[in-house]
């Protein structure tokens, strides 16, 4: 554990007044009354805590820790607090009874008690633990409190240069990390156990004071009781085929760790593992570091999971059985894989066209093509190990681990290629005299022939009097085209200027962060910087999926599937997942759904689902107080079909009528500076517009200046003879978001 900006810290939310000293009072301030329970500390709001009111309680420790980093809990019968220790302190033991003294202060987000002293008065029994869940615990209400939960332990070790053991338990809703004062090993069988503990609730945080994780401070090894133990020898258990991971079944997936059994296929920067046996391909998370090449026959175990869509063993555990040769590499066509992914983190190998290549100082970036498929091949090595020269236009063989790229709902959208080592490029065909930029320059060449042949005969054309009339009224017809091209080609500029900036903020983000998390020595530092990473991609994988919806609506490739769907539940989700920024704006969110909509019908989940979500992100994003509210209802119905209503109200700026209409084209907003203010592509509602026209419906907008907009619009939906959505019997027909 380390307390160090901007690393995260592992501390508790009660206060740190050794990290980010900021001026709190020496002694308290005269008139000040003396508090002496723990709830009353608490309580006190920053501008009261720093007046430096007197503090007198009598508590029982609970938790003390002198190095590496100073850490002591009490508590009292009415609440917990945590106290700064310095070297100039006694010492302090758990269950020991203290008369402390201190001053309150606030150097972070809660109040603490300063300068702390106290007297040894007796002994006391550790207080009665209260049973939370892990909701509890990330809502700081219980910060301090001597605590019980129960979990499954994930994984077990003893970090370099520390003396206590640190666990990774699994409960419900979340992960805790333990930390188990003076346990110098592993206990045996303790991984994959589920176990009781006992501690002080602390919790994981960063400079910026942003709670990132839970942590239980645990004085000795016995507040661990065994509920159920886990294997003694993890590779006991009988090996199971790599391809029955998360297999579906009735029973679920499993809690316990699985084994597995195959040959390594690839390891990347000595931590990335993946292995193969003859019923398919997995990768491996794992912290264990001892050394593994291809061809090495290893015995996995640990637990099954899912990342990215695709089956892995987390928090694993692996040991060398022996050698064997690295199976050969499954041949793949480039523009079929997409089809299959069977290949997915499988050892394959690819030919194509070399197009372009990056040589960075530690890795290397080959984009192929074959076919009409384009891909990447990385290699992660210093440039100086690459013995052979590559030329644009080469035709080239890859061997390496597949990686599938796939979008929000599991579809596969591209693949790369992640390359063991050099030797797994080989140059097949080297390139022809015909070059790229040789054609390009004989290209140019006739283009500038055809440029001055063309002007020579517009001179022509202009003495040809006879013409004069039919060239009149072509130009005032390329006149018209050419102000639609100029208004059409004025638009996508301002589109893609606005997508330089939308791309380029994150990517900037991603670049920089991903520069520090590889500086950082931390791992904690490393998490915060790929937090940032992964949230910057997600709003890049948003804007690139409405790039991606607006060409398919462009190319008459966009269709819908239906399915099963409860629409009370879209209202619901749709509104559920935008609370957070409306809350943030202090914007009241709310939704109404009439009874006659508590039943399941023949619809396009996801595409509905964006449809609201665009139009109510819309709406909390250009509200800035008041309200937004969410209306559904039956406009009309047939024997067969629905036709379902669609409101979504907001107390916004409002829309002028000559821009209502415009605002459903792509690349439309209703102000210019409205990108600048608010961000956005303009392409939401155009979206939307062809999503609803596709349901058989219609969209509009009725919105005065100042007066805020409602969005309205109806969708034809297939009736289902399941009757009411069970939620019709739990939810009243007007419901708050």
């Amino acid at each position: 554990m380390e307390r160090r900006v901007p690393a995260i810290a592992f501390c508790c939310l009660i206060g740190v007044s050794l990290v980010f000293a900021q001026p709190v009072p020496n002694s308290p301030r005269p008139g000040l009354p003396v508090l002496t329970e723990a709830a009353q500390v608490r309580r006190l709001t920053r501008s009261e805590a720093i007046r430096g009111y007197p503090v007198h309680l009598k508590v029982v420790v609970t938790y003390f820790e002198g190095n590496p980093i100073p850490e002591m809990f009490v508590q009292d019968s009415t609440g917990s607090g945590w106290v700064p220790w310095s070297p100039g302190l006694p010492k302090a033991v758990p269950g020991q009874l203290i008369d402390l003294w201190g001053v309150t202060a606030q150097t972070d987000f809660a109040p603490d008690i300063d300068k702390p002293r106290w007297t040894v008065i007796g002994q006391a029994p550790l207080p009665p633990a209260k049973r939370v869940t892990f909701e509890e615990m990330a809502s700081t209400t219980v910060d301090a409190r001597w605590v019980e939960v129960e979990g499954l332990v994930r994984s077990a070790e003893v970090p370099p240069n520390d003396c206590c053991l640190r666990l990774n338990l699994e409960v419900p809703g979340g992960r805790v990390v333990v930390r188990v004062l003076g346990q110098p090993t592993v206990p045996a069988g303790l991984v994959d156990s589920y176990v009781r503990i006992h501690g002080a609730c602390g919790a994981i945080f960063t400079a910026k004071n942003q709670l990132v994780g839970v942590m239980l401070y645990v004085p000795s090894i016995q507040e661990i009781k065994t509920i159920e133990s886990g294997p003694p020898d993890p590779f006991a258990a009988a090996a199971r085929p790599i391809e029955a991971l998360q297999r579906f079944a009735f029973t679920g997936r499993p809690t316990h760790r699985v084994k597995v059994s195959g040959v390594v296929t690839a390891r990347f920067q000595g931590r990335d593992l993946y292995i193969a046996d003859q019923t398919g391909s997995t990768y491996v998370e794992t912290n264990q570091t001892a050394p593994l090449v291809p061809g090495d026959r290893v015995e996995v175990v640990g637990f099954a999971g899912f990342v990215d869509y695709r089956p892995i063993l987390k928090d694993a555990i692996y040991r060398r059985t022996g050698a064997a040769s690295v199976p050969p590499p499954n041949p793949v066509q480039p523009d079929k894989a997409l089809d299959d992914d069977s290949h997915d983190a499988a050892l394959v190998t690819a030919e194509g066209q070399l197009t372009a290549r990056v040589v960075l100082p530690s890795e290397e970036v080959l984009i192929m093509k074959q076919g009409g498929a384009s891909f990447s091949a990385i290699g992660q090595w210093k440039s100086a190990e690459v013995k052979q020269a590559l030329l644009e236009d080469s035709r080239i063989r890859v061997t390496g681990i597949l990686v599938m790229e796939k979008d929000g709902v599991g579809v596969p959208q591209s693949f790369k290629i992640r390359l063991r080592s050099p030797a797994d490029v080989v140059v097949l065909q080297n390139p022809s005299w015909w070059t790229r930029g040789r054609a390009l320059s004989i290209l140019g060449l006739v283009a500038l022939i055809a440029f001055l042949t063309s002007a020579w005969v517009l001179v022509l054309r202009r003495r040809v009097r006879s013409q004069t009339a039919e060239l009149r009224r072509k130009n005032e017809e390329l006149a018209a085209a050419l102000k639609s091209t100029q208004e059409a080609t004025q638009l996508k500029s301002e589109f893609l200027a606005n997508m330089s900036h939308e791309v380029r903020t994150p990517m900037n983000a991603i670049i920089g962060m991903t520069a520090l998390a590889m500086d950082a020595t931390s791992r904690d530092e490393q998490q915060e910087y790929l937090a940032d990473v992964t949230a910057s991609a997600e709003s890049l994988l948003t804007l690139l999926n409405d790039i991606l919806d607006l060409s398919k609506i462009e190319a008459g490739r966009m269709e819908l599937n239906p399915a099963s769907v409860a629409l009370v539940d879209i209202v619901k989700d749709s509104t559920h997942l935008l609370r957070n920024a409306a809350t943030q704006k202090g914007i009241d969110l709310r939704y109404t759904v009439t009874p006659d909509l508590f039943r399941t019908v023949a619809a396009d989940p996801v595409r509905l689902r964006q449809v609201l979500l665009n139009l109510v992100g819309n709406a909390v994003k250009f509200t800035e107080r008041g309200a937004v509210m969410v209306e559904a209802a039956v406009d009309s119905e047939d024997a067969a079909t629905i036709c379902a209503k669609f409101a979504v109200r907001d107390t916004g700026p409002g829309i002028p009528e000559d821009k209502q209409k415009i605002i459903f084209e792509a690349f439309r907003q209703a102000d210019g500076s409205t990108t600048r203010k608010y961000g956005g592509t303009g392409l939401g509602l155009a979206i939307s517009a062809h999503l609803v026209e596709l349901m058989g419906g219609r969209i509009w907008v009725e919105s005065r200046p100042g007066k805020g907009s409602t969005f309205w619009f109806t969708a034809r939906l297939g009736k289902l003879d399941s009757g009411l959505h069970p939620a019709s019997e739990k939810l009243p027909a007007n419901a708050g978001a």
